[in-house]
C-alpha cells in the first residue's frame, strides 16, 4: 500500500493535539519536568463506536467531579472549580465551561458511570508522583473519563493550572463528538447536497438550516426559530491557497471575516451589516481541526447600523486534496437565551465538513459494482 506524505497541515488524529497540549503545559514549571513521556496514562476503546456500550447520559455541558467532601470544600475543589467553572471565553454574558455536579466516591456506581463527562480526583501520600488517565468511551459512549492522581495539593493544583486548556479540549472533543452523531441521524439532504455540489467536499448539515445565499465560492446557511429571536449561521468560504505566513495570519483572518460578513450577512435595517467590534480582538488560537492545521477565531459580532450581535467562531483551514483555503464560520444570535451551548452546536456543525469527500467519491465511482 503506498504510504501518504504527511503535510505541515497534517495534526495527529482524534485527541492527540489535546495530549501535545498537555506536554508542552506540562513543562511549564520545573516541579512538572515529564508530564507526557511518564505520568499520563491513556487508555481508549477505538475511534469506532461501538454499539454495544449505552448512550452517554447527562445534561449538555454538565461534568460529574468525583472527589472527597473535604477536598471538594477545600482548595482542591476550589482549584477544580477554577478551570472547570471559568467563564467561556468570546460570550456577551458569563456563562461557565462546564456545569459541574459533585459526587462523593462512596457515592459513585454504576447509576453514574454512563455520564458523559467525568473528572475524577485523588490526592494522598500514597502516590509517589502525579498521574493523569484519560479513558475514551468507558462505560458509554461517547464518553470522556478522566482521573488525577496527586501525593499534594500543592502537585494537584499545579496539574491543574498547567493543564487547564488541554483538559477542556478533551472534554469539548466528546461533547463535541455528541453532537456530530445527532447531526448525521438529522442532516438535512437539501443543504448537504448543495454543499457537496459547491465545494466538491462532504458536510452533515443539521436539520433546519436553509440556503440564504450561494456564489461559486461561498455558501451562507441558516437556521431561524419562527416565533422569536433566534438564528444560528454557518458561512462556507472558498479561496485560493497562496501563502501560509498571510493566509493564517490573525489580523487577515480578522479583516477577512468583515469583508465576508459585510458583503454577504446585511442586517434587517437598509445599509445594515454584520461585523465585529473594532476594540474588541478576537482570541485567536492554533488547533487541530479533523487532523489538519487551523488557525481558530472566536469573538463578538455586531450589526452596524442596528442593535444586533452575539458570539462567533471562524476556522481557517487548507483543504490539501486542493490547495484551497476554507474559512468556515458559525454564529449565533439569542439575546434571550445562553449562548454556549447554540455556539458549540454550530462549531460541532463545522467539524461535520469531509475534505476527502472527493477522493472517496472517485473510489466509489472506481470500484466494480459487485456482481450477483
Amino acid at each position: 500500500m503506498k504510504e501518504k506524505t504527511i503535510s505541515f497541515f497534517r495534526f495527529f488524529k482524534n485527541t492527540a493535539s489535546s495530549y501535545a497540549a498537555i506536554k508542552n503545559a506540562g513543562q511549564k514549571r520545573a516541579l512538572l519536568p515529564v508530564f507526557f513521556g511518564l505520568l499520563l496514562i491513556f487508555s481508549s476503546c477505538g475511534p469506532i463506536e461501538r454499539p454495544g456500550k449505552p448512550s452517554a447520559s447527562g445534561r449538555t455541558g454538565e461534568m460529574l467531579v468525583i472527589m472527597d467532601k473535604t477536598l471538594w470544600d477545600g482548595y482542591a475543589g476550589e482549584a477544580v472549580r477554577n478551570v472547570f467553572s471559568a467563564h467561556t471565553p468570546m460570550l456577551p454574558q458569563a456563562e461557565p465551561m462546564f456545569d459541574l455536579v459533585h459526587l462523593r466516591p462512596d457515592n459513585f456506581g454504576s447509576l453514574y458511570e454512563t455520564h458523559r463527562h467525568i473528572f475524577r480526583v485523588n490526592i494522598g501520600p500514597e502516590y509517589e508522583r502525579y498521574s493523569i488517565e484519560v479513558r475514551r468511551d468507558l462505560w458509554s459512549q461517547p464518553q470522556k473519563v478522566i482521573t488525577v492522581n496527586a501525593p499534594s495539593l500543592s502537585v494537584f493544583e499545579e496539574v491543574m493550572e498547567n493543564n487547564t486548556q488541554a483538559f477542556h479540549d478533551l472534554y469539548l472533543e466528546t461533547e463535541r463528538r455528541r453532537l456530530v452523531n445527532a447531526f448525521r441521524r438529522t442532516t438535512n439532504f437539501d443543504a448537504r447536497n448543495k454543499v457537496r455540489n459547491l465545494f466538491d467536499v462532504d458536510m452533515y448539515v443539521p436539520e433546519g438550516y436553509l440556503v440564504v445565499y450561494q456564489e461559486d465560492d461561498f455558501l451562507y446557511l441558516r437556521k431561524s426559530a419562527t416565533r422569536e429571536d433566534f438564528d444560528q449561521g454557518i458561512l462556507i468560504t472558498v479561496l485560493d491557497y497562496t501563502d501560509p505566513e498571510k493566509d493564517f495570519d490573525p489580523d487577515v483572518i480578522w479583516a477577512r471575516r468583515d469583508s465576508i460578513t459585510r458583503a454577504h450577512v446585511p442586517g434587517a435595517l437598509p445599509g445594515s451589516y454584520m461585523t465585529t467590534y473594532p476594540e474588541l480582538r478576537p482570541d485567536f488560537r492554533e488547533v487541530d481541526f479533523n487532523g489538519l492545521y487551523a488557525m481558530q477565531a472566536r469573538g463578538l459580532w455586531r450589526v452596524e447600523g442596528d442593535f444586533m450581535g452575539g458570539p462567533f467562531v471562524t476556522y481557517t483551514v487548507v483543504d490539501e486534496n486542493t490547495n484551497r483555503l476554507f474559512i468556515l464560520d458559525g454564529w449565533v444570535f439569542a439575546p434571550k437565551y445562553n449562548k454556549r451551548d447554540y455556539l458549540r452546536q454550530v462549531d460541532a456543525a463545522l467539524h461535520t465538513i469531509n475534505f476527502d469527500f472527493r477522493e472517496e467519491k472517485e473510489k466509489e465511482e472506481s470500484e466494480p459494482l459487485a456482481k450477483n
